[in-house]
């Protein structure tokens, strides 16, 4: 017996296949093969009544790709933005000071001319120590000009420049409070000695070297007052670097020894383990290329950090008031400065004075007191000295008669 179908499920699905086919009908083309529309998740249903512009972009960001149906599994989009790359930090800019050939040319249209001059004599590196100098000295270049009297190839030695008769130009030009001498990097040749040769860093050359380093600091000493020598600094080349740091010593030695302040730069220019730097720390706290590749020369940065361990120095005698002369060197003989008054011996001649503590130093009195452990006998006046009234004191005023 066949069986009837029910009237009401016909209709019921007569009516359920319309609504779909109109559904189907409504939606775009691109949806016509996604079979799992009903389960794409729904679309961001936009508030208050957008114009046909931004409707039509809200369409554009809404709407999938084409023929791309929804999968539960299928990665989603990343709805977050992109991270920005942070920008680097620039590296602040290097200050750009003068350098003047003469005084006049540091006063020449200023309202209020410099005050104090710095000038700077030498070689290649003077040169370049001169404009670190400069760039230091920018806050103060109202009141300090620093001025260059330089020439590459020149030194100590008298060829092929002589320093000695070219002073009292660069010293009158420049009218300095104090003077920068910056010279040695090309002094390593053989000096003539009679009818032969001294050659570099032998002991005949060292002692022929140092007389003319001598007659060139009194000349200077004489002419600028307050001058400071800039010793050598280490290049590339490790055999010619070896050469200055012994040139340095002669340098060091003749320095003091005219009663002048020497300056040393070595140690800003190698690493840890003391070999030559080409890049380092510079004086604003960046890493900078300090050195050229010709690894003798000084870039910019590598000048300034070059004029920063002399800037102490010429900061300390600019400060000073009084004469410009240096003061003389302290004689090893005479003075409160010797070693026997150090040591405790009585000044005797000239150096004795009224009120000095006269203390004995016999050998009888030093063998008690290093072999038997004998205090020696106090000394009037001196620390041990516990008798009243203490020397130098007045007398007490006699108590008045009754």
């Amino acid at each position: 017996m066949p069986v009837r179908p029910n009237p009401l499920a016909l209709l019921l699905l007569a009516l359920l296949t319309g609504v779909l086919l109109g559904a189907d009908a409504a939606r775009p083309a691109f949806a016509q093969n996604d079979f799992f529309f009903f389960l794409r998740p729904p679309a961001n249903v936009p508030r208050g009544n957008p114009q046909p512009q931004q409707r039509q972009q809200q369409q554009q960001q809404q709407r999938p790709p084409q023929n791309s149906g929804w999968w539960p599994f299928q990665p989603q989009p990343d709805l977050l933005p992109p991270p920005q790359q942070q920008a680097k930090p620039q590296a602040p800019a290097e200050p750009t000071g003068v350098v003047y050939g003469s005084a006049d040319a540091a006063s020449q249209g200023k309202r209020v001319p410099p005050s104090q001059f710095v000038l700077v004599l030498g070689d290649r590196m003077a040169g370049q120590l001169a404009q670190g100098l400069a760039d230091s000295y920018v806050p103060e270049r109202q009141r300090i000009a620093i001025v260059d009297n330089t020439v590459d190839e020149s030194g100590f030695l008298p060829t092929p420049v002589d320093w000695l008769a070219r002073l009292p130009d660069a010293i009158a030009t420049a009218r300095p409070s104090v003077t920068v001498v910056a010279l040695g990097s090309d002094d390593l040749q053989p000096i003539k000695d009679g009818d032969t040769q001294a050659q570099p860093l032998t002991e005949r050359w060292n002692e022929l070297y140092g007389k003319r380093v001598d007659e060139v600091l009194a000349a200077l000493r004489e002419k600028a007052g307050r001058i400071i020598v800039v010793g050598l600094a280490p290049v590339a080349n490790g055999q010619l670097s070896d050469d200055y740091a012994k040139l340095n010593e002669i340098l060091r030695a003749r320095v003091a020894r005219a009663g002048l302040t020497f300056a040393n730069v070595w140690d800003g220019f190698v690493d840890e383990d003391g070999k030559y730097m080409a890049n380092g720390p510079a004086v604003d706290g960046q890493r900078r290329r300090l050195r050229f590749n010709d690894g003798v020369r000084f870039t910019r940065a590598g000048g300034r950090k070059l004029a920063f361990f002399v800037q102490k120095d010429i900061n300390r005698m600019l400060e000073e008031s009084g004469g410009a002369k240096a003061s003389p060197t302290p004689d090893a003989t005479s003075g409160p400065e010797r070693p026997s008054a150090l040591a405790g011996a009585p000044a005797t001649g000239r150096d004795a004075r009224p009120d000095a503590v006269q203390v004995s130093t016999s050998a009888a009195s030093a063998a008690k007191v290093l072999k038997d452990g004998v205090a020696p006998p106090p000394v009037r006046g001196r620390a041990d000295d516990f008798t009243w009234p203490p020397p130098g004191a007045e007398p007490a005023a006699a108590p008045p008669a009754r």
